[in-house]
């Protein structure tokens, strides 16, 4: 079996709601994953040159620019990472579809999302990658 590499999955959470972002942001945390949050699309588009996440999560809807044009930009300069979207709305999956066919892997929930279905997902990513995870807490969603 391959040795993990030392490091943990890398993540990008991007929310115009603070509260929603930071506190994905802390649960990720809680549970091994090295996280950063941000406010707006071009603060994600800008964050991820530097931090070249791994995962990047966004809301659909955010001001100046939504998440799906973020996803698009993101993955010109990462096309490894992988994208999840969050959206309460059902009017954007005709771009959902046009995204998926220009190359973009992205996995789509909608709203009201369980905190565990979004880290079920990144621990199945860091298995791909082969990336060191250990989970801190022992915090456990219902």
């Amino acid at each position: 079996m391959a040795t993990a590499t030392p490091r943990a999955l890398r993540v990008l959470v991007a929310d115009d709601e603070h509260v929603i972002a930071d506190t994905l942001a802390a649960i990720f945390r809680n549970n091994g994953f090295d996280v950063k949050s941000v406010y707006s699309g071009y603060s994600a588009i800008e964050t991820a040159v530097s931090y070249r996440p791994d995962v990047v999560i966004s809301d659909i809807l955010m001001s100046g620019i939504n998440g799906i044009d973020v996803a698009l930009s993101i993955s010109r300069e990462l096309p490894k990472s992988k994208f999840v979207l969050i959206t309460g709305h059902s009017d954007y999956d005709e771009n959902l579809e046009l995204a998926r066919r220009r190359g973009l892997d992205l996995l789509c929930f909608h709203k009201p999302i369980l905190p565990q279905s979004l880290i079920d997902y990144l621990t199945n990513c860091a298995r791909e990658l082969n990336l060191e995870h250990e989970r801190v807490s022992t915090w456990k969603t219902a």
